[in-house]
């Protein structure tokens, strides 16, 4: 869809000396104050001069135009029509700043799609409430508790699950189930669970539907494909010391347990614990692994899938990239595990900013184009590095990520405005 010119049987001298659109760079460009239609068409012309093929229209910091407005909507329609007069390619992005997923607010107005994580405590909350309120309202509801005995090694020696009322033989520990609170960050609102496949819905329709209603005749010509950025499902947090405060965090979703008892056969609220603790001796457990696979999964589907079979069928291709790629503890804390997510992904991506040189991370993302038959792959590059970094840093930083498969460059940051905040957003 993006490459039918590498289809031909030779190399055009003509292509490769002045390449078209596809093959240029396509900056991030920050959205980041009270937009105007006839300064973004100016800098639209400036970006052809400067040699770019096109732009990622990027909300960032700063933008007062209302997100996903008519006027922002009609904003996007214009930038795209000028676009097509300059035969430059216009990329869009699925949210208001980052993580994606939450469309700045939007979707988590509803409490019942805000991110939810297991806390565990050895004193009960009084301000706990029953599952359907605590799930309808954002509010913490009691999960599940247990008696659990460690041994001298700080290691699971034995526990159960029991009821609220009963006595416990050992230490007797509560999980509760937590929303996400008003952040700023969203809008006062609160991020999203990707994990909930109904909240994750609610995005596509709320986002993705709002530019097919607006500009989809443009899909898959003018309009390659729309960035996602940074989805994540809420931190998981290891114990820092087992024998200590029971400090663990873990992902969840009201309908983790029972699609755990489908896939799995048994519940995983019946052995929380092991997911936290060692089991004695070293001995492996399958439900800590079968947790982390569980997770892992839903996220892949829940997001990742579901956003690019939208754009399959749209004729537009999913890219961008997840958080935490560059290292596998922390894709197990983020996402679970990268690759799984990028089947649903008809451009993955990394990010590599702040001058980094992470040829795993590039690495695992060429392995899964050439796995799933995907025809490119794209990074998020030069950014977060200041002022100072010169034209060789930006050379060696395409070469090598050109040489592990990146076809599709998107500088880190051209902005349209330096007012206020703005002129200090990652230089």
């Amino acid at each position: 869809m993006l490459y039918p010119k590498n289809k031909s049987e030779k190399l055009d001298i003509k292509l490769f000396e002045n390449p078209t659109a596809e093959y240029r760079g396509t900056p991030f460009w920050a959205w980041n104050t009270n937009l105007k239609e006839d300064e973004l068409l100016w800098q639209i012309e400036k970006l052809k001069e400067m040699g770019f093929g096109g732009y990622h229209m990027h909300v960032r910091s700063g933008m007062n135009t209302p997100y996903l407005s008519e006027e922002f909507m009609q904003l996007i329609k214009s930038c795209v029509e000028k676009g097509k007069k300059e035969n430059m390619l216009s990329w869009l992005y699925d949210e208001d700043r980052w993580p994606s997923g939450a469309a700045g607010g939007l979707v988590t107005k509803d409490k019942r799609f805000r991110n939810k994580f297991i806390t565990f405590s050895e004193t009960s909350n009084p301000d706990a409430t029953d599952p359907i309120t605590g799930y309808n309202e954002g509010k913490p509801y009691l999960l599940a508790v247990y008696y659990f005995l460690l041994n001298g090694k700080g290691e699971l020696a034995s526990y159960k699950r029991i009821n609220e009322s009963d006595n416990a033989d050992g230490k007797k520990i509560y999980a509760y189930v937590n929303a996400g609170k008003d952040n700023g960050w969203y809008n006062g609102q609160a991020y999203v669970d990707t994990l909930d496949e109904d909240a994750m819905k609610k995005f596509i329709d709320v986002t993705y539907e709002a530019y097919n209603a607006k500009i989809a005749d443009d899909f898959g010509k003018s309009v390659p494909a729309i960035f996602t950025d940074e989805p994540q499902f809420s931190q998981i947090k290891r114990m820092n010391f087992s024998a200590g405060d029971v400090n663990a965090i873990l992902a969840w979703t009201n309908s983790f347990d029972s699609s755990f008892k489908d896939v799995k056969g048994y519940y995983v609220t019946d052995k929380l614990p092991e997911v936290i603790w060692d089991l004695e001796n070293g001995a492996p457990s399958k439900a800590r692994y079968d947790y982390y696979d569980h997770v892992t999964e839903l996220f892949a589907h829940c997001f990742g899938d579901q956003c690019g079979e939208w754009c399959d069928k749209h004729d537009i291709a999913l890219t961008g990239h997840l958080m935490a790629e560059s290292k596998l503890e922390y894709q197990t804390t983020f996402v679970g595990d990268a690759m799984r997510s990028y089947r649903g992904f008809g451009l993955p991506g990394v990010d590599m900013l702040c001058d980094s040189v992470e040829l795993t991370t590039a690495k695992q993302t060429q392995s899964t184009v050439h796995q799933y038959g995907k025809e490119g792959m794209l990074s998020e590059l030069y950014g977060v590095t200041g002022w100072a970094f010169d034209f060789k840093g930006h050379k060696f930083q395409g070469d090598w990520q050109a040489a592990l498969g990146v076809t599709v460059r998107v500088p880190h940051l051209s902005w349209v405005s330096m007012k206020g905040s703005a002129k200090r957003d990652y230089p």
